[in-house]
């Protein structure tokens, strides 16, 4: 199957819809629970509510694997995920977090834990999805969608919504985000998947040559294994591991530190929504840097890039709060982080394996959880310790090791790169 236009809608919609849930507990809850005078070691215990993205390789394979409600393999999981979601957040809407008791408060939790579940899951789908659409020539074009998508989901869910709470209210911005996000099931409803080899309404609902096995521990435990076999794995493995750790360290107490600083949400929603708009373009120059130059050259130096714009925060924390210092702070650590996530995840499709897409690629996606996503549920502490700046500056210290890291990875298998050539020059199927 060739990659069309229309599945370059697709993949945008579907990313899009994925920024949703990542936009609200990241760019939303925690500035909204700041301006109720919630400590701000509580808040950064709010991330520990993504779990699912961790764990969820543990049914990856189930996903990568079954044929739900004969819809077509990835479609299936897509479509039922969404429409949770959208649920999900219909539910929200009667909730606001400043206006809870402590059971109300473990309701909304718990709401939180299945909305990550569901966009989780839609992920897994997704991820298997694109692997198979796009050709090798294309996957830094691919992954800007990807990553584009994504940011623009968060900026709708994100930027527009503290704009939004402060005009129209909590609930009925939450509903309106709900009945954004069900538009998002218009493209994959058209889209027909047998082309990629799936067909709906087979008795089995399998995979080609494993129709009669179910998912067990044991297979589970093996296609992880057989993955972590490959070649050159282990330093892999430890690049995602530390790759995005220093930027969730400081990301989750941003906003909060800007409100500490006298802005209104509104404010916070202006800078959130500029530069991540600035953001969404900067993954297409993402994409074109990585097809042009290939991994090392892109890792390592936005690993540096990456230093420097989160040390950067430093100077907006120690007092430098005018609107266009804040923006140009902002606009500059978002490009480099979405010309990161594109050369991240485009190098991550080359590990993936044929018929384990959708498997390989969300472990790689919950190795890179892992330690980002702790550094993350500690942020709050480590502010509260360091300060700030202190905060900023460590995460900016970190971002320099990892890019030694990284430079490590590419001595130590230098066949990464050859193959990255190899595919980019194979032919389009």
């Amino acid at each position: 199957m060739r990659f069309t236009p229309f599945h370059s809608v697709l993949l945008l919609s579907l990313y899009f819809a994925e920024g949703f849930p990542a936009g609200l507990m990241v760019h939303v809850i925690p500035p909204v629970l700041r301006e109720h005078g919630v400590p701000l070691e509580y808040i950064g215990l709010i991330k520990m509510l993504a779990f699912p993205w961790v764990l969820k390789f543990l049914w990856a394979p189930w996903v990568d694997r079954y044929n739900l409600f004969q819809l077509g393999l990835h479609k299936g999981w897509i479509i039922t995920a969404i429409g949770v979601v959208s649920g999900l957040l219909l539910w929200l809407g009667t909730m606001h977090p400043g206006h809870l008791g402590a059971w109300g408060i473990l309701l909304f939790m718990l709401i939180l834990v299945c909305l990550n579940f569901g966009a989780a899951t839609q992920d897994i789908a997704t991820d298997g999805l694109a692997v198979k659409l796009l050709p090798p020539p294309m996957r830094g074009w691919g992954n800007a969608l990807q990553v584009g998508g994504y940011k623009v989901g968060m900026i709708v869910s994100a930027s527009l919504l503290l704009m939004a709470i402060d005009k129209i209210g909590w609930g009925l911005s939450l509903y309106s985000m709900a009945a954004i996000l069900v538009c998002c099931l218009i493209p994959i409803m058209l889209f027909d998947e047998r082309p990629l080899g799936e067909t709906p309404g087979s008795d089995e609902n399998l995979r080609e040559g494993e129709s009669k096995s179910p998912v067990s521990l044991a297979l589970i435990l093996n296609t992880y294994l057989s993955f972590l076999r490959q070649p050159g794995m282990i330093y892999w493995v430890a690049v995602l591991l530390l790759f995005k750790m220093p930027d969730s360290l400081a990301s989750g107490m941003i906003k909060p530190m800007l409100v500490d600083k006298g802005m209104s949400l509104s404010d916070v929603g202006v800078v959130t929504l500029l530069s991540s708009l600035v953001g969404v373009a900067a993954v297409f120059a993402g994409g074109g840097f990585y097809d042009r130059f290939g991994p090392r050259i892109c890792l390592v130096s936005l690993s540096l890039l990456q230093a420097l714009a989160l040390a950067m925060y430093s100077i907006v924390s120690g007092g430098a709060t005018d609107m266009p210092v804040v923006l140009a702070v902002a606009i500059f650590e978002q490009i480099v982080d979405s010309m990161a996530n594109v050369a991240l995840f485009a190098m991550m499709m080359y590990y993936c394996r044929k018929e384990h897409e959708g498997a390989d690629f969300t472990l790689q996606a919950c190795i890179q959880v892992i330690v980002s996503g702790a550094a993350g549920v500690f942020s709050g502490f480590v502010a509260k310790m360091l300060g700030y700046d202190g905060l900023f500056i460590a995460a900016g210290v970190i971002s320099l090791l990892v890019a030694s890291q990284v430079l490590h990875y590419f001595r130590m298998d230098p066949d990464a790169v050859r193959e990255w050539r190899r595919l980019k020059e194979a032919p389009a199927e």
